[in-house]
C-alpha cells in the first residue's frame, strides 16, 4: 500500500509541474494520473487482476500521450472516428523513434525492453488465461481479503512505474531539471540509479 500511494503521490506532483502540453494531448496525461491513482482502491479490494488492469492501463496512456503530443489531427480523428486507433506496438515504435526518447542510450533501450515485456505479462492477467488470476469472489467478505503473493506485487509495481516514470522525465527531460532540489528528490525515488545518471546527464551510455 505504501508504494502504491508513493507512486500517485509522485505521479500527481509530477504531472502538476509539467508545463506547455497541447491541449489535444492533455486528456492521456490526465488519464495517467488517473489510474495510477486507482492503484490504491484496487489494493485495497486485493484485486490482483483489477490491480494489473491499470498497471497496464498506465503504460497505455503514456505512451498515447507521447504519440498524440505531436499529433493533433489524429487525435480529432480518433474522436470522431473511435475504431481509427493505434495499435500498442504501433505507439511503442513510434516512442522509440521519437528525438527525446531515441538517445543512444542502454538505460532507455532497456526500459524499452523491460516496460514492453511488463505490458505482455499484465496483459496475461487481464485477459484472464488461468483460472488462478480470475480471483472469484462469492461473500462480501472476500473483498477485503488481501493480495495473495504481496511481497511479489510491491515489486512488479516499483518496476513498472520506475519505467514508466523514467521515459515520462526523458521526453520533458528539461522541465525536470528546472524542478527544484526538492522535487528532483521525490521524483528520484521511483527511479533506479542508471536512469537517474541519465536524467541528471552525469552518465551517458
Amino acid at each position: 500500500m505504501r508504494t502504491a500511494h508513493n507512486i500517485a503521490f509522485t505521479m500527481i506532483i509530477l504531472l502538476n509541474k509539467v508545463s506547455a502540453v497541447p491541449e489535444y494531448a492533455l486528456p492521456y496525461l490526465r488519464q495517467l494520473k488517473s489510474d495510477t491513482i486507482q492503484l490504491l482502491p484496487s489494493i485495497v479490494l486485493g484485486g490482483k487482476r483489477t490491480l494489473h488492469l491499470f498497471e497496464r492501463a498506465s503504460i497505455e496512456d503514456l505512451f498515447r500521450y507521447i504519440y498524440f503530443f505531436d499529433h493533433k489531427i489524429e487525435h480529432i480523428l480518433l474522436q470522431k472516428y473511435p475504431k481509427r486507433f493505434q495499435s500498442f506496438n504501433s505507439l511503442v515504435d513510434w516512442a522509440k523513434d521519437h528525438p527525446s526518447l531515441s538517445l543512444d542510450s542502454e538505460t532507455a533501450a532497456q526500459c524499452f525492453d523491460e516496460i514492453t515485456s511488463q505490458y505482455a505479462e499484465l496483459s496475461r492477467t487481464v485477459h484472464g488465461t488461468t483460472v488462478a488470476d480470475q480471483q472469484l469472489l462469492e461473500s462480501l467478505q472476500d473483498l477485503g481479503r488481501p493480495i495473495s503473493e504481496v511481497a511479489q506485487e510491491n515489486r512488479r509495481m516499483k518496476s513498472l512505474y520506475k519505467n514508466i516514470f523514467f521515459l515520462l522525465l526523458l521526453f520533458h527531460i528539461t522541465e525536470f531539471r528546472k524542478l527544484q532540489l526538492d522535487e528532483r528528490t521525490l521524483i528520484c525515488r521511483c527511479l533506479d540509479g542508471p536512469q537517474i545518471g541519465v536524467l541528471s546527464g552525469l552518465a551517458t551510455h
